[in-house]
């Protein structure tokens, strides 16, 4: 995944989960996919419609304004190979797709600008592009753009975050990385460059549930830019090109893009004339909505019951693949073996330190307080819309202060000078510098908890004294920045919950850098050829995140549910991701105009 700081993997794995067995929907609404919701999750979602309901008769045209809720700029990264972010992965999602597209189920179906055959034996998936999908410049769009995805991606100059081991179960990929081959051996292309077959070294269930790259980048477009200068190119930028429903007409670089109908796209010509993206702090989210200023936002949980009924827009909701955890600095991240690797010395090395930071915090107070409800104690990292792997029996790290002190006590963190604060087993000043990122009730939540933790008796400090902005949080995460001890972030975890991708030894997303044996043992299975099985499957996931749960590297706080605000003249739009029901050009409006609080 992703470094999505809510961080999604790649665009074609956005929002997305896996195959369930079991089905329970949501409010009575089509929830998108299968789900097997805890209660908690169920009464997030409660009087919640999952899309807006309007019967309105529709204009011609007209321009949607989207706002992304940010009080931190866009970086610009606009290719799915090289995006970092949630905030370039909404602007890309306006104009950007893959070439594969996932059913309700959250498999690849072939409804994508590609359809696929598999041969599970042969451990080959075979590609056939659709013809009449063009580029926004005209170009037609053929699967050697795919492969130039890959090309890309395992560059030795590619920096960014999705050379994983997805990537690396490309046969040739390796030797392509390491500058041995001139191309990757594993991706077959046809002559016409209409079909391509993809080899890989392992084939399992993950394959065709998001475990493999299924985006792709226009050769003839950036094919002359290296791939070390993809980060700052104008053609990535200001002038990125894609071949979905719209294409960019202007970009103010971090502050808004200005979109225009593409006429020629490959579904139909889209209903929506235009389209406004521009980033608004959330704090001003809610007057922006009211005054007509825009027609969709996130819509913070945490202010909800002050704007309950509103008159010019309508709530959705969704449960979303995302949850936020608390990470601890346990190693580093070996660049040139690109291997995490722990290190026994660090400050927060020992087991029973990070378990009493769990304890220590009422996690589900902060939940109904802080978020109204709209978020959940989360007690592991695999998220309710992956009911069916869940461990459910894994109680997480409730509210229990006296455990957390015994923990303390038992690890003979003590206090020694009588100052309330205990010192380490050595005897010397303990203190914990957090990196929490800043947002709305960021200054709130940072103060409570650190006020919790103070109660058993642990000094914490937020790190540099202050909130970080969004992206240097994550540039100090990825940099391993020196002097963080902990830090709190987050994660969108995709379609698959393959925990190789974020808490793997070789995935650059680990940003704890920590991974046992047992770790190493259960995420194995969880991708191995006998999870073909459904019930191997099931408990290798379940069996995970019982080890997961007592090696502690991260702790898991929260699960959460979406909420958005859509203006009452939107019709066609809803909370399923553009990979699993693509109705970007579906949407239309009612009224020329926002409507506006009556």
């Amino acid at each position: 995944m992703n470094k999505k700081k809510i961080l999604s993997l790649s665009l074609s794995l956005l929002l997305a989960v896996t195959l369930l067995s079991s089905c329970a929907q949501t409010s009575g609404n089509d929830s998108g996919g299968d789900q097997d919701l805890s209660s908690g999750a169920q009464g997030a979602l409660a009087g919640f419609p999952w899309g807006v309901e309007n019967t309105a008769k529709s204009i011609n045209g007209g321009v949607l304004k989207y706002a992304i809720d940010s009080d931190a700029p866009f970086q610009g990264l606009l290719l799915t190979e090289i995006y970092e972010d949630d905030l370039d992965a909404q602007v890309l999602s306006w104009f950007v797709e893959g070439f594969v597209s996932y059913d309700e189920n959250f498999v690849a179906d072939q409804d994508g600008a590609a359809t696929y055959t598999f041969d599970k034996d042969a451990k080959t998936i075979t590609l056939t592009m659709r013809e009449g999908v063009k580029w926004h410049d005209g170009e037609p769009v053929t699967l050697d753009d795919m492969v130039f995805g890959y090309e890309i991606l395992a560059h030795p100059d590619y920096q960014g975050t999705r050379f994983d081991d997805s990537v690396r179960n490309v046969i040739g990929v390796d030797e392509y990385h390491d500058g041995t081959a001139d191309k990757i051996s594993g991706l077959a292309l046809s002559e016409d460059e209409m079909t391509l077959t993809i080899s890989f070294k392992e084939f399992t269930p993950t394959i065709l549930i998001g475990g493999f790259w299924t985006s792709g980048a226009p050769r003839h477009y950036l094919g002359d830019v290296a791939v070390k200068d993809l980060t700052t190119s104008e053609k990535v930028k200001t002038n990125p090109i894609g071949f979905g429903p719209f294409k960019v007409k202007t970009i103010v670089p971090g502050e808004s893009v200005e979109f225009e109908r593409f006429d020629d796209y490959w579904r139909g010509k889209p209903k929506l004339d235009g389209v406004q993206v521009r980033v608004i702090n959330p704090d001003l989210i809610p007057q922006a909505l009211e005054a007509g200023e825009i027609d969709i936002a996130s819509f913070n949980t945490q202010v909800y019951p002050d704007y309950k009924n509103p008159t010019n827009y309508t709530y959705i909701a969704q449960l979303e693949t995302s949850f936020n955890y608390t990470g601890f600095d346990l190693g580093t991240f070996d660049t040139e073996t690109e291997t995490n690797i722990a290190d026994p010395n660090k400050k927060m090395a020992n087991l029973n330190l990070r378990k009493a930071i769990g304890y220590a915090i009422n996690q589900t107070e902060i939940c109904q307080q802080q978020y109204n409800g709209l978020r959940m104690l989360a007690t592991t990292a695999i998220t309710p819309r992956h009911g069916g792997y869940q461990n459910t029996e894994i109680e997480g790290y409730v509210y229990d202060p006296e455990r957390s002190k015994t923990l303390l006590d038992e690890a003979n963190y003590k206090d020694t000078d009588g100052d309330g604060y205990r010192e380490d087993p050595n005897g010397q000043q303990l203190t914990i510098y957090w990196a929490f990122m800043s947002g709305a009730g960021a200054e709130v939540m940072t103060q409570y908890k650190i006020q919790q933790w103070k109660e058993v008796g642990l000094r914490v400090e937020l790190y540099n004294g202050q909130l970080m902005e969004f992206n240097n949080f994550y540039n100090a995460l990825q940099n391993d920045e020196e002097g963080i001890d902990m830090f709190d972030g987050a994660w969108q975890t995709g379609f698959d919950p393959d925990p190789n991708v974020l808490w793997g030894e070789f995935t650059v997303n680990n940003f704890p850098h920590a991974v046992t044996d047992e770790l190493r043992a259960a995420m194995a299975d969880c991708a191995s050829e006998q999870s073909w099985d459904e019930t191997f499957r099931t408990n290798a996931y379940k069996k995970w995140q019982e080890e997961f749960f007592n090696a502690c590297t991260a702790i898991p706080t929260m699960w959460r549910a979406g909420l958005f605000a859509v203006n009452n003249r939107v019709k066609n739009y809803d909370m399923s991701s553009v990979d699993i029901d693509a109705k970007l050009h579906l949407i239309e409006l009612t009224a020329n105009e926002s409507a506006v609080k009556q």
